[in-house]
């Protein structure tokens, strides 16, 4: 019994999911169902004719000879009264009798001194019994009598089906009518859907969907056309990600470049100032030349510009390293308060040389995911440019502390501002506020930008503002 139902249930899904069993299975319902209507006319509109046998009737005059040869001639239509009355009850109309004269022509059963116009000739393609020879008592002329199915019961069944074959082929039309419509938006309905949704697939539209709910042909192509249009989708939205990025990339690429390009050649000219002074002192002092002559004094100038300059060549090494391309910082936990304290105490006799006041805020035990040497570079410039820049007898803020947003730093210096369209040039190679580029200060224009460049390695934030008091730097470890 399980078996069985699972053939019928398995034969369900095949009759669903296949397109020409459903075609075929509908044609055949459709043919049932025309069929079963004219049966049904024809049932209802065409009454039941033919029903006994005629030899089963032939009995009912084969007495009548011996009869009527002791009758006399007017007596004829009281037994063929009689007789046709027991015909039509007992076979329902089905047989009639009919009376001849000797020469063919038919009389009236009625009257048989009437003829009624018809010939024994005319039953010839008929159903009808043998003719028996009848005699009257007071007529020698002999008559003949016979039975033939009723003729007027099959006319009246012509005319039956006359009345029911145009309501029948109207409803057979109608019916037709609705079976094509049936089939029109069956079929054709979802393939329009699914040849509207391709249309806007060819014209890069994936937003339709085709809503066919239909486990047949069609609705695998409507789902199969639905997963392409969302797989086409995807695969263009990634595309175009990937263009953005990859124009990103190249205008990335460029805006280095152009940096490099800017970078070397600012360094080039960075370069070639102290090299030239150095060049010009030795020159000088070689030819023993007017104030040149003095050679110990500007040894000492030259040494000087020479250790600057082997400050900017560390510096450039420096940022040469870090723009290297795939540099990776090697980070680990470390306490960024007891550097900052190490820091301070490094620059406390060039804080008290300029007569300084330092206050430092630092929260214990700060601890900071990070590239510790490259950190102390970012506190040594930072800490060295609010030094050097700060007048004397001013005041420097150190401050340090945790949030849920991540660890803050500042250093802020105070009786000293920067002009604010400068502010967002501060982090570019080789540039200074002093546009006369002025090196009493000591700076290479490197300090900020290698500042700017360890950060973004660690993912931080820098900002550079004026406040009521002077210039603030705030860093912001995320």
């Amino acid at each position: 019994m399980k078996q069985s139902e699972g053939w019928d249930i398995e034969l369900i899904k095949k009759i669903r999911s296949k397109l020409s069993v459903k075609v075929f299975a509908i044609t055949i319902l459709t043919t049932v169902i025309c069929c079963m209507i004219s049966y049904v006319f024809l049932l209802w509109f065409v009454p039941n004719i033919y029903q006994y046998d005629l030899a089963e009737a032939e009995s009912w005059i084969t007495f009548l000879p011996d009869i009527m040869s002791e009758e006399p001639k007017e007596n004829a239509s009281i037994w063929f009264e009689e007789i046709g009355e027991s015909i039509q009850n007992n076979y329902d109309g089905e047989f009639e009798l009919h009376f001849f004269q000797a020469d063919g022509q038919e009389v009236s059963l009625q009257d048989v001194n009437q003829l009624i116009g018809g010939k024994i000739s005319d039953y010839d393609k008929v159903e009808k019994t043998e003719p028996y020879s009848v005699i009257f008592v007071d007529d020698d002329s002999p008559y003949t009598i016979l039975m033939t199915r009723n003729l007027a019961k099959r006319t009246q069944t012509e005319e039956t089906l006359g009345k029911a074959l145009p309501g029948l082929c109207i409803v057979v039309f109608v019916v037709s009518i609705i079976t094509a419509l049936f089939y029109s938006l069956y079929m054709t309905a979802p393939i329009k859907r699914i040849s509207r949704i391709s249309k806007q697939m060819a014209d890069m539209d994936f937003s339709g969907l085709c809503t066919v709910k239909r486990t047949d042909e069609i609705g695998v192509l409507a789902n199969s056309l639905n997963e392409l249009s969302g797989k086409l989708s995807t695969a263009l939205t990634e595309l175009q990600e990937a263009n953005q990025k990859l124009q990103a990339d190249i205008e990335k690429e460029r805006q280095l470049e152009r940096q490099r390009l800017e970078f070397f050649s600012a360094a080039s000219h960075e370069l070639k100032t102290p090299i030239t002074i150095i060049k010009g002192q030795l020159q000088g002092m070689l030819c023993q030349i007017g104030r040149y002559k003095d050679r110990e004094t500007y040894l000492a100038q030259s040494l000087e510009v020479t250790n600057t300059l082997e400050q900017m060549v560390q510096e450039l090494l420096t940022i040469s390293r870090l723009d290297t391309p795939g540099y990776g910082c090697k980070k680990s936990y470390f306490d960024f308060e007891k550097l900052l304290k190490t820091r301070l105490d490094v620059y406390e006799d060039l804080i008290i040389q300029k007569d300084l006041l330092l206050e430092s805020s630092l929260s214990l035990d700060t601890l900071l995911f990070g590239d510790e040497v490259l950190l102390q570079k970012v506190v040594n410039n930072l800490l060295s440019n609010a030094i050097a820049y700060s007048p004397d007898g001013s005041e420097i803020f150190v401050k340090l502390w945790s949030e849920a947003e991540g660890i803050y730093f500042t250093i802020e210096n105070t009786n000293v501002h920067i002009p604010e369209e400068a502010l967002p040039k501060l982090f570019e190679a080789f540039y200074r506020v002093d546009q006369s580029r002025n090196r009493q200060t000591g700076g290479s224009g490197l300090g900020l930008y290698i500042v700017k460049t360890i950060l973004d390695l660690h993912d931080a934030e820098i900002r550079v503002k004026n406040t009521f008091r002077g210039v603030c730097v705030s860093v912001h470890f995320k």
